[in-house]
């Protein structure tokens, strides 16, 4: 075996053991049963292929040929995908390409998006209810420090423009847009007196 069938066969056994854990999976897995997506995503080592079956998903090597949809982007764009007017924007900029069902993409996407597990019972049930107690109290701490979606974005942009000023801040933009706006104007007045003179 070389270790990529390694790493899949690994990342199988974990999407199915969640999937199982899962009681709306099956519900999310019905449309897909039958159906194979693929995701090339520059980084990766092989593009992902996953074949839907009722219950679970079998994860197929890069030479499965059978494929309903597939999806090329970047490993960066991936967050993007969950919602569906950045999807539009996407396509539009080339930043992503769906060759086959757009909808069999947001399907199998909202399949592992939508998981649902209670890890802590899931533990409990395999290590007993302090261990599973331990790591549902970790998973909430987790999902409390994680910042809100745009938090990141919003503290680069005040560290670029605030504290390293190599980008311009919104403000200070528009106050340009309007000088340049008042500076194209006068210009024209400028011209047009000129241009009265010279023919009178």
């Amino acid at each position: 075996m070389t270790v990529m069938q390694v790493l899949r066969a690994s990342a199988e056994r974990t999407l199915n053991l969640g999937l199982a854990n899962d009681p709306g999976a099956v519900q999310r897995l019905q449309p897909l049963r039958g159906k194979c997506f693929r995701l090339q995503a520059k980084g990766l080592p092989e593009p992902v292929t996953i074949l839907f079956l009722s219950d679970r998903v079998h994860l197929m090597g890069p030479d499965y040929e059978v494929v309903d949809c597939a999806v090329t982007t970047t490993l960066s764009d991936l967050p993007k995908l969950s919602d569906t007017s950045n999807v539009t924007k996407m396509l539009q900029t080339g930043q992503i390409e769906i060759v086959g069902d757009p909808v069999l993409a947001q399907q199998a996407a909202q399949v592992f998006l939508q998981l649902n597990v209670d890890w802590e019972e899931f533990v409990a049930n395999h290590l007993g209810d302090v261990p599973g107690y331990l790591v549902g109290q970790a998973m909430t701490k987790i999902a409390a420090l994680r910042p809100p979606k745009g938090a990141l974005q919003d503290r680069v942009q005040a560290f670029l423009t605030e504290e390293l000023r190599v980008a311009v801040h919104p403000l200070e933009k528009a106050i340009l847009a309007d000088d340049l706006r008042d500076l194209e104007r006068k210009i024209k007045q400028l011209e047009a007196r000129i241009a009265a003179r010279e023919q009178a």
